[in-house]
C-alpha cells in the first residue's frame, strides 16, 4: 500500500462571495496537494442553490429510501444532496466560513444541518459514513479577535457529531510558528490594504512592513491543509489495517429497539426485516423496566 496509496481533501467555503475565504480554503488545498498524494475539490456554496431545513423529518431513517444511493433533501430540491455525494467521494474535509455575527453564514449552516443524515440520531443507510475523516476548519474575520474560535468551535462540534476528526494547524518545519493559530486557520484580513479584497489574508496585500498578520495567515492556512492530508492518510490506511488485522470491531447502530412507525421500503424498516432492529410500540417501551429498577 505505502506509495501508492492516494486521498481526496474536499474544500468548501460557506461565503456567498468570492474572496478571502475562497483563497484561504484554496491555499490550503494547494498546500495539500503539494505532499504529492493527494487530489482535491473546492466547492463554492455561493455557487449553488441552498434552501434552509424543514425539520419535515423526511430524511430520518423510518422515511428515508433503502435503495438510496446518496443523501439526499426530500422536501426542498435544492444542491445540498449534490454536495453531500461529494462528501461520501473525500477523505477529509477543510471547512471555510466568514464570522458574521458571531456564526458561521447561512450557507453554512443549511449544509451543516442537511448533513445530520451522516450522524446517529437520524438514524439513515448513511448515518455513521464520515466517521474518523478529519475536519480542518478555516474562519475569517475582518478584526484581529472576531469571533474566530467560536465559529471555529461550532465546526468542530458539527464535525464531533457526525464521528468525524477536527485537526487543528500544527506547525511544521515550512511553516513553523509564529502563525495565526495553532488550532486551525483562524485568520483576519485586519492589515490588509482592503479587508473586503480578495487576497486579503495574503502578505501581498498586507499594509504593515513587514507583512506580519499576511505571514501569519498563510502558515496557518497552509498547516491546516498539510495536516488534514497527513491525517486523512494516516485514518484511511488505519481503517484498512485494522480490517486486514481480524481484529473484531464494533457494529455501529443508533437503536436495536425502534417505536415510530415505519414507511414501507424505508432504510429501518430493511434493517427490522433483517433482524437487526426490532419495533416496539412505543407503548410496550414505556411499560418496560429499566435493569435497575428493584435493586436499588
Amino acid at each position: 500500500m505505502a506509495g501508492t496509496e492516494r486521498v481526496k481533501i474536499l474544500g468548501i467555503s460557506g461565503s456567498a462571495r468570492h474572496a478571502s475565504t475562497e483563497w484561504g480554503v484554496k491555499l490550503s488545498l494547494s498546500a495539500a496537494e503539494a505532499l504529492g498524494y493527494v487530489d482535491t475539490e473546492f466547492v463554492s456554496l455561493g455557487n449553488h442553490k441552498m434552501i434552509p431545513c424543514t425539520g419535515c423529518m423526511k430524511c430520518f431513517g423510518w422515511q428515508h429510501p433503502a435503495d438510496a444511493k446518496t443523501p439526499y433533501c426530500y422536501d426542498t430540491d435544492d444542491d445540498s444532496g449534490m454536495i453531500m455525494g461529494k462528501m461520501m467521494e473525500a477523505d477529509g474535509f477543510i471547512i471555510g466560513t466568514p464570522v458574521y455575527t458571531l456564526g458561521m453564514t447561512g450557507l453554512m449552516r443549511v449544509l451543516t444541518e442537511k448533513a445530520h443524515q451522516f450522524g446517529p440520531m437520524s438514524f439513515t443507510k448513511f448515518a455513521g459514513y464520515l466517521r474518523n475523516r478529519p475536519v480542518g476548519a478555516i474562519t475569517v474575520g475582518g478584526v484581529a479577535i472576531a469571533g474566530q474560535e467560536a465559529v471555529a468551535a461550532d465546526i468542530w462540534i458539527w464535525a464531533i457529531g457526525l464521528g468525524m476528526l477536527p485537526v487543528g494547524s500544527w506547525p511544521t518545519v515550512e511553516d513553523p510558528n509564529p502563525q495565526a493559530s495553532e488550532h486551525g486557520g483562524l485568520v483576519t484580513t485586519v492589515d490588509s490594504r482592503s479587508i473586503y479584497a480578495k487576497d486579503a489574508l495574503s502578505k501581498a496585500a498586507c499594509r504593515t512592513t513587514p507583512p506580519t498578520a499576511g505571514s501569519r495567515n498563510e502558515r496557518a492556512l497552509r498547516n491546516v491543509g498539510k495536516n488534514v492530508a497527513q491525517i486523512a492518510m494516516i485514518s484511511k490506511m488505519g481503517r484498512q489495517t485494522f480490517a486486514d488485522s481480524g481484529l473484531p470491531a464494533t457494529s455501529p447502530i443508533s437503536f436495536t429497539n425502534y417505536s415510530v412507525k415505519v414507511k414501507k421500503g424505508s432504510w429501518i424498516q430493511q434493517l427490522i426485516d433483517e433482524g437487526r432492529v426490532n419495533f416496539k410500540p412505543k407503548k410496550e417501551l414505556v411499560a418496560e423496566k429499566n435493569d435497575w429498577e428493584g435493586n436499588v
